[in-house]
């Protein structure tokens, strides 16, 4: 990975530059007073989200026959009849 030195002043006013280049997989260093102060860098892969594969549940969840028929005692506890 290429890995460039910039002051901070330089940051602030390219940060878009230094982002597209660690787009394309390019580190950049910032400084302040001469001293390393952070990183412009490419995320890592590992940290990527990978897209979502619908159906993985397929065939693994069972509903009962009478799922949605709702008891009448079910009912009358929530109108306030018990």
């Amino acid at each position: 990975m290429k890995e460039t030195t910039i002051p901070f002043t330089e940051a602030k006013t390219h940060l878009s530059e230094y982002g597209r280049l660690a787009e394309e997989g390019r580190s950049t260093v910032v400084l302040k007073h001469n001293r390393p102060a952070f990183l412009i860098a490419p995320v890592p892969r590992v940290a990527q989200a990978r897209p979502k594969t619908p159906g993985l549940a397929r065939g693994k969840i069972h509903l009962a026959p009478d799922f949605d028929v709702t008891p009448p005692d079910v009912i009358a506890a929530f109108e306030g009849g018990l």
